[in-house]
């Protein structure tokens, strides 16, 4: 028997996405940190998680293709990020993933919310 996500008590699945493109592997493993720490407060089942030192324009990014997988096979309701830029910084690279991530239904969920937002003086 096939059950929806609509008629039982859910908690989302999600998979955990870090990049730094510095080369230092502290800073990916900091942000997935953040990322744990914001899915357990609230209420997410981690199934996965990626942690890359790789730039943005790289093409071998094994943990991007392990999370992107893992939507395909339907095995994640959610991504988190701690900001967009970690999947690419192209626009057409980004639109790409984002639409992968969609054509599975799968939600993008970024937490830095104040990541590029500039206040001007008052």
């Amino acid at each position: 028997m096939e059950r929806k996500k609509e008629d039982v008590l859910f908690f989302p699945r999600v998979w955990l996405y870090a990049r730094t493109g510095s080369g230092h592997r502290s800073a990916a493993e900091q942000q997935l940190d953040e990322l744990r720490e914001w899915a357990n407060c609230n209420g997410y089942c981690i199934v996965g998680q990626s942690c890359e030192c790789a730039k943005a324009n790289s093409f071998w990014r094994p943990g991007l293709f392990s999370m992107l997988r893992a939507a395909r096979r339907g095995d994640i309701d959610v991504v988190a990020v701690t900001r967009l830029s970690r999947f690419a910084r192209k626009k057409s690279k980004l639109c790409k993933i984002l639409a992968k991530l969609q054509a599975n239904d799968v939600t993008l969920i970024t937490t830095d919310v104040c990541a590029g937002i500039h206040t001007a003086d008052a």
